[in-house]
């Protein structure tokens, strides 16, 4: 009988193990299937709310900055030439004339806007009017204070006080990659549109042509692929934050989505210079420069893969200008400036963003290669007229 007991005790040993065993494979395949479903809807769940942040943030991010971004109406005075029926007469009689229209931004709460160059160079200066239509609809017309001779920027003032202003960024801190997102009077029609996309690229060179074909240089542009129309110049590309970072400039016709932007940077001179004076004060070495890559260097034999290389225009136009502080100090064409008060001239730092530092009447050290020797020459800046 007790052998009996023993062998029934081993049986139920046997199934209960197997059943252990059995219900451990269960669970642990229980275990995998709900850890892998529950990873998957922790997934899901992450990327709707990465996207949903990234909606509410742009969102925000209009709405901070559209109550000071501001339509503009450019206006001139045309002849028209009118004939008196009954007596042959003709008569030339002016009248007011939309020439365009662009974006601007407010960036004093006693009503200073900035713009694009081109915008308001569409009319004379002397004849010109400006209208300003804020989001609100409320209308303004604005005196033109000063156009920046080196960038395509000009300031614009309306009378008013406590009006909604921009906060600007840190242009420096941009990277490829960030989310930017486009402000403007799309075709002069759509009123602060908003387009969004990515910078695409920084430290760009290129040659701009407005409308009326004039043509300029530009060597520290933002790329995005925020869509730019026309309309949309002078307008502000901004970040997540809403701050600006960048005024819309240019598109480049041949591609698609190819947009530029003055970085906010290189435009805090001309605030400054506009709150502190009343005008665009900027100041000059007086010279026309190439900032140096490794295949210019070597298209063109340089001793130097870095700095800025005095050359005259495309058009002929001469290296160094007539009684400029660059004349005056003793440059000449074919010099390379590679330093200034020990600031490399390189990369973001170029010529022009470096001597931007500085007011008219201060000395600097320039750092020149000349051929095969290191010269030193202190000039004096002056004043772009």
């Amino acid at each position: 009988m007790i052998n009996n007991l023993i062998k029934i005790m081993k049986n139920i040993s046997k199934k209960l193990i197997i059943i252990i065993i059995l219900i451990f494979f269960i669970g642990l395949g229980f275990g995998f299937y709900l850890d892998n479903y529950l990873q998957k809807n922790i997934k899901q769940i992450e990327a709707d709310d990465l996207s949903l942040d990234d909606q509410e943030a742009t969102i925000r991010a209009i709405n901070k900055i559209i109550p000071a971004v501001v339509s503009i109406i450019v206006y001139d005075q045309e002849d028209y030439t009118s004939y008196n029926s009954s007596t042959g007469q003709k008569d030339v009689v002016k009248k007011k004339t939309e020439k365009g229209s662009g974006t601007g931004f407010i960036i004093s709460a006693d009503g200073l806007i900035i713009t694009n160059k081109h915008v308001i160079n569409v009319a004379e200066d002397k004849t010109a009017e400006f209208r300003i239509i804020l989001n609100t609809g409320k209308e303004y017309y604005a005196q033109l204070i000063g156009k920046d001779p080196i960038n395509d920027l000009a300031l614009l003032k309306i009378f008013d006080k406590n009006l909604p202003t921009v906060e600007l960024g840190d242009s420096d801190q941009l990277q490829i990659g960030s989310t930017v997102i486009t402000i403007g009077n799309s075709l002069g029609r759509y009123q602060n549109s908003a387009t969004k996309g990515i910078v695409s690229g920084l430290g760009r060179n290129l040659v701009a042509t407005d409308s009326t074909g004039n043509a300029g240089s530009f060597d520290d542009a933002i790329q995005t692929d925020a869509e730019i129309n026309l309309g949309n110049s002078g307008g502000p590309l901004i970040d997540l934050f809403g701050r600006v970072i960048g005024i819309n400039m240019a598109i480049d016709e041949g591609g698609t989505a190819i947009g530029f932007a003055i970085p906010v940077n290189d435009v805090r001179p001309v605030i400054k210079s506009a709150k502190e004076s009343g005008r665009i004060i900027r100041p000059r070495l007086g010279v026309r420069y190439m900032m140096i890559t490794s295949k210019i260097a070597k298209d063109n034999g340089l001793v130097r893969e870095d700095g800025a290389w005095i050359t005259k225009g495309e058009d002929g136009s001469a290296a160094i200008t007539v009684d400029s502080s660059a004349a005056k100090g003793g440059l000449v064409q074919g010099d390379i400036i590679f330093e200034i008060n020990v600031i490399k001239i390189a990369d973001k730092n170029t010529l022009l963003s470096v001597i931007q530092k500085y007011k008219p009447g201060d000395k600097v050290g320039l750092k020149i290669q000349r051929g095969n020797k290191v010269i030193i020459k202190a000039v004096e800046l002056d004043e772009f007229k």
